[in-house]
C-alpha cells in the first residue's frame, strides 16, 4: 500500500521547486532591467530631448510589458494542467479570441462602404 504523505511530499517539492524558479526569475529580470536602466540613462545623455522621451517610454514600455508576461507565463507553467481553473482559463481566452474576431468580421465590411 502507498503511502499517501509521500506523494504529497514530492508534490510540495516540486511546487517549491516551481517557485524557486519563478522567484529566481523575477530576480534575473528586475536585475537585468535595473543595468539596462543604467545603460540607457547613459546613453540619453549625449541625445536630443524629444529623442530621449521617445526612447525612455519605449524601454519603460518594454521592461514593463517583458516584466508581465515572464512572471505570467511562469505562473501559468507552475499550475497543474488537468484542473478544472486551468480548464477555465482555456476556455475564456478562447471565447475572448473568438468574440474579438467576430467583432472584427463585423467591423470590416462596415469600414469599408
Amino acid at each position: 500500500m502507498a503511502d499517501p504523505t509521500a506523494n504529497s511530499t514530492s508534490t510540495d517539492a516540486g511546487e517549491a521547486e516551481a517557485l524557486k524558479s519563478i522567484s529566481d526569475a523575477m530576480r534575473d529580470a528586475v536585475q537585468n532591467a535595473t543595468e539596462d536602466a543604467a545603460k540607457v540613462r547613459e546613453k540619453l545623455a549625449g541625445m536630443d530631448v524629444g529623442r530621449s522621451l521617445s526612447r525612455f517610454a519605449y524601454t519603460s514600455s518594454y521592461m514593463v510589458s517583458y516584466g508581465i508576461v515572464y512572471g505570467t507565463v511562469f505562473i501559468a507553467r507552475a499550475i497543474p494542467q488537468d484542473n478544472p481553473i486551468v480548464e477555465g482559463f482555456v476556455d475564456g481566452g478562447r471565447a475572448a479570441i473568438d468574440a474579438l474576431n467576430e467583432a472584427k468580421e463585423v467591423q470590416t465590411p462596415a469600414s469599408g462602404a
